[in-house]
């Protein structure tokens, strides 16, 4: 990106009084939720929503998030050689996308030691058809003063929409934050799935499996059960990653993409004190590629799963984990009773989980020859265990 900053601080000190005008922003980062397509993703208290963030070589940051509700998205620039913006300051700011072009007043503001441009209330299509530009040109006052490279930010906007999907959801169900997760009740347990993710004996499993766990062992049928510790959790993606310190040999491959329609195999320990406690497996297949109200974090599927199931893989033919099993639908509002609609979150997330916290997952970068359902139920036994969380 090159920017003009002689252009700005020449004329940043020129400032367009207002009648009313509104009140500088406290951008802040409360939560980190990793990198999507070189974005950081996080969740800002202060503002009430999650943002995505991309800075450049010359020290210039865009920013576009969510200030409250989610029809009030926002966009801002911050640059710690901007000094002479003023904070409260209105200035106008145009900018040029493609084909099309925007104009509008901007709120100047401080974070930290950088001074930044801030409009809220913008709508959500403006910074979708944004995110869809290859850059933008930002014209400063009659003077171009930057040129932003929007590489990445279609992944980003998806990303954020999800994560303020989940933040209104979690608001409305009044969930505990997850530094202060539930309990389990005295003498109680209960169990899920998960899988090996790295040969240094890391384990990926769904937040919700482990959140109220105090005590976390993981066995594999004929094998002695190992305790556990959990390494990080990401509530607002629901995911988790555990370790034994046990060197793992067999470890699958993540892969990036999941294909409507192809087949999707599913092994984990449901209701493993009713059904075989020595694992099941399912076949279906991918019947959309977003979860519930459109959410592109995850992936529908028609593999059959049940309590128990959640943190398993969902796997390709291959034999590629495609996605983390999460849940199933029990009811729509109509009334109908769903058949095998189920969820799992893509491996591109797990990947991104993954990575912010130090685990380097193998990633699948060609593919081998198909296998049938048996040869991919024998590989994922392999790797996958039973959670019993206490």
């Amino acid at each position: 990106m090159k920017v003009a900053f002689a252009a700005l601080a020449a004329v940043g000190g020129v400032a367009h009084p207002a009648a009313a005008s509104p009140a500088p922003p406290k951008l802040t980062v409360d939560k980190s939720f990793g990198k999507v397509a070189g974005w950081s993703i996080g969740y800002s208290e202060s503002l009430g929503g999650c943002l995505a963030a991309a800075s450049y070589g010359d020290g210039t940051t865009l920013w576009f998030g969510f200030n409250g509700a989610r029809g009030a998205s926002y966009l801002a620039l911050t640059n710690t050689k901007w000094r002479s913006l003023e904070v409260g300051g209105q200035y106008e700011l145009s900018m040029i996308a493609g084909r099309q072009k925007w104009h509008g007043t901007f709120t100047g503001f401080e974070r930290g030691d950088a001074h930044g441009l801030y409009q809220s209330g913008l709508k959500e299509r403006f910074v979708a058809d944004l995110s869809e530009s290859g850059s933008i040109n930002v014209i400063f006052q009659g003077r171009q003063i930057a040129v932003l490279s929007l590489v990445g930010s279609t992944e980003a906007f998806d990303a954020v929409i999800g994560c303020q999907k989940d933040v209104t959801t979690a608001a409305a169900k009044a969930e505990p934050a997850p530094d202060n997760p539930r309990k389990l009740e005295a003498g109680m347990t209960s169990t899920g799935t998960g899988f090996y993710v790295s040969e240094r004996g890391h384990l990926l499993t769904n937040n919700h499996v482990v959140e109220a766990c105090s005590d976390i062992s993981v066995q594999q049928p004929g094998h002695t059960a190992l305790r556990a510790r959990l390494v990080a959790r990401d509530a607002a993606n629901d995911l988790a990653v555990l370790t034994t310190d046990f060197p793992q040999k067999v470890v699958p491959p993540l892969s990036i993409r999941a294909r409507l329609g192809e087949n999707v195999y599913v092994y984990g320990y449901p209701q493993s004190n009713v059904l075989a406690s020595t694992g099941n497996f399912t076949i279906g297949s991918v019947t959309a590629t977003a979860g519930s109200g459109d959410d592109t974090r995850k992936i529908q599927i028609s593999a059959p799963v049940q309590q128990g199931n959640s943190g398993g893989p969902a796997l390709d033919q291959f034999g590629n984990v495609i996605g983390v099993v999460q849940s199933k639908q029990v009811a729509f509002a109509s009334g109908d009773v769903p058949q095998n609609v189920n969820f799992a979150i893509k491996s591109t997330i797990a990947l991104n989980f993954l990575e912010a916290n130090g685990v380097e997952a193998p990633i699948n970068v060609r593919m081998t020859d198909p296998m049938d359902g048996a040869a991919i139920a024998e590989k994922a036994r392999d790797f996958t265990v039973q959670i019993t969380c206490r």
